[in-house]
């Protein structure tokens, strides 16, 4: 199975995250539905990598960097908590090893390429999360899609301010399909 089919595979349903309760047994989520979490999950193991590797570099300095650490312990939650979901509905789990993400020789040469690369990873990220938000059909999995959806609003406007950028994007985030973010960062899981 290639990396993209492995990305999107996903069947079944269960999940106990931080304050959400798991669903009965009665309710489960489709192919398509879990397709947002598996797809999810690895990109979250991408953009920790993104972060350690923006770390390493020491380019970043002083309340950017910060938000550097910062964005790593939240991709890091988010996919433990896609994990969980997935291996509850007796799927496997991406992990790290799974991976050789592939970066830009000079993506982490300065705040400037840092802040471009962090957005091309964070902004398909998040429009995958707020289709996910609107359209899955159990709750929990909606609400915490919709957290995930509203943290990586917040990390895309931390990359963004790195080099002088918005906060406060645009108003509607477009959202996105699976697909369509998959292409988007397809040539980053090597």
């Amino acid at each position: 199975m290639d990396r993209r089919r492995f990305i999107l595979s996903a069947a079944g349903a269960g999940l106990t995250v931080a304050g959400l309760t798991a669903p009965t047994s009665a309710l489960a989520a489709t192919d398509d539905e879990l397709a947002f979490a598996s797809f999810g999950q690895a990109a979250e193991l991408l953009l920790q990598d993104f972060y350690t590797k923006a770390q390493a570099a020491k380019v970043v300095q002083g309340a950017a960097a910060k938000e550097l650490a910062r964005g790593e312990f939240n991709a890091g939650e988010h996919q433990t908590a896609l994990a969980k979901l997935l291996t509850d509905a007796g799927q496997t789990a991406s992990l790290h090893e799974d991976f050789e993400f592939v970066w830009p020789k000079d993506g982490f040469k300065s705040a400037k390429s840092i802040s471009e690369l962090g957005l091309k990873v964070t902004q398909p990220l998040l429009g995958v999360y707020l289709s996910a938000a609107a359209t899955v059909s159990i709750l929990s999995y909606r609400t915490l899609f919709s957290a995930m959806a509203a943290n990586m609003a917040q990390q895309i406007g931390a990359l963004s301010s790195m080099t002088g950028g918005r906060i406060v994007g645009v108003s509607f985030p477009p959202a996105m399909d699976v697909e369509s973010a998959s292409d988007a960062v397809e040539a980053y899981l090597g």
